[in-house]
C-alpha cells in the first residue's frame, strides 16, 4: 500500500496526541543516522545525508542496474510506540516514491525482518504523511514475508529508504518524524470555549448554499480566523470535514442529531463558545454572521482585550 501525501497546513503534528522523535528545526532527534546503499551488494546508486538549515536532507542518484537502492538508518534504539497507531512524517519531496523502514527484535529464519511502507511525494511541496504501523509490510531482503506483523512495542530502528525502480537523482527533505495516536471521535463540544462553530449541512458540495458561503468565506478568511471560528461541513454525498479533518459517516450523523439537523435538509447552525446554538437557519450570508457575533458580549470583550 502507498501512502500519499496530505499537505501540511493541514495537519498540526504539535498535540498531546503525538510523540515527537526528530525535529531537525528545533534540533532535537532521537536519531544518529548512517548510510547503505546498494553497492554493499554490488550496485551502484549513490546516496547521502547532511544536516542544515534545520533540515534532514536525503539525495543522491539511483542506479536500477545493480540493486536500486538508497537508504539512510538507525543506530541501534529502544522504542516502544505501542501506544501510538502509526509514524508522523513531514518532508519536502521531488515526487518520486520513498519507503520508511523499521527494524524490531522479530526473526525470519534466523534472520532480522525488516518493514517497508511506502510513500508517495509531491514535488516541490510540504507536506505531511502518516503511515499506520499496521500498514507496514515484512520484507527479508526486499522479499514480501507472510509474518510477523510488526511490534511497536519493539521497535530497534527506523530508516528512510529510495526503491521505486527508477534511475536518476533523488532529494528528499525531512523536517520532523511524530509518532501519532488514534484520533478521538469528533463532538462539537470540542471546540467550547475555544472557537465558535459555525456547522453547514447539505446534500452535497454542489448545494446553492454553500457553495455562496464558501465564496464568501474565500474573500473574508481573515475575518472569519478573527472571530475564533471553525467550519464544519456536513455532507449526505461527498467529504464532510470539521476544519481540514475529515469526519466518518457516523461522525456526521451524531453531529446533525447534536445540531438537531435532518438528513438530506440544507442547515445552518451558529454555535458559540459556551456550547449554545446562537442561530439555527437553512442559510445566512457572512455578513449577517459576523454582525451577530459582534454583538455578543464575549466577542466584545474579545475586542476590548485586543
Amino acid at each position: 500500500m502507498t501512502f500519499v501525501a496530505q499537505s501540511i497546513s493541514a495537519m498540526d503534528p504539535d498535540d498531546e496526541s503525538t510523540l515527537l522523535l526528530a525535529d531537525y528545526a528545533a534540533e532535537q532527534s532521537l536519531f544518529d543516522w548512517f548510510v547503505v546503499n546498494d553497492n554493499v551488494m554490488g550496485g551502484r546508486s549513490e546516496g547521502g545525508f547532511r544536516i542544515e538549515q534545520g533540515e534532514l536532507y536525503f539525495g543522491g542518484s539511483t542506479n536500477t542496474r545493480g540493486g536500486g537502492f538508497s537508504s539512510i538508518r538507525t543506530e541501534p534504539l529502544q522504542l516502544d510506540l505501542s501506544s501510538y497507531q502509526g509514524v508522523r512524517l513531514k518532508v519536502l519531496g521531488d515526487g518520486r516514491r520513498y519507503t520508511w523502514r523499521i527494524t524490531t527484535d522479530a526473526r525470519w529464519r534466523g534472520r532480522r525482518v525488516s518493514y517497508w511502507a511506502e510513500f508517495d511525494t509531491q514535488q516541490g511541496e510540504w507536506s505531511t504523511v502518516d503511515i499506520p504501523f499496521s500498514s507496514f509490510i515484512p520484507q527479508f531482503r526486499g522479499v514480501r514475508l507472510d509474518g510477523p506483523g510488526v511490534d511497536p512495542a519493539q521497535i530497534s530502528g527506523m530508516g528512510l529508504m529510495i526503491y521505486d525502480k527508477q534511475d536518476g537523482p533523488f532529494e528528499l527533505r525531512l523536517a520532523a518524524v511524530y509518532a501519532y495516536a488514534a484520533e478521538q471521535p469528533f463532538v462539537v463540544e470540542k471546540y467550547q470555549w475555544h472557537k465558535r462553530v459555525l456547522a453547514v449541512s447539505a446534500k452535497d458540495a454542489n448545494d446553492v448554499h454553500l457553495v455562496s458561503l464558501q465564496s464568501e468565506l474565500a474573500i473574508a478568511n481573515s475575518e472569519f480566523g478573527d472571530r475564533d471560528m471553525e467550519l464544519v461541513v456536513l455532507l449526505d454525498s461527498g467529504i464532510s470535514r470539521a476544519g481540514y479533518r475529515k469526519l466518518t459517516p457516523n461522525e456526521v450523523n451524531r453531529t446533525r442529531a447534536e445540531l438537531d439537523i435532518r438528513s438530506g435538509t440544507p442547515a445552518l447552525r451558529l454555535i458559540g463558545k459556551d456550547g449554545s446554538v446562537k442561530l439555527a437557519t437553512e442559510s445566512a450570508s457572512l455578513d449577517e454572521i459576523f454582525a451577530l457575533i459582534d454583538t455578543m458580549p464575549m466577542r466584545r470583550n474579545e475586542v476590548a482585550s485586543r
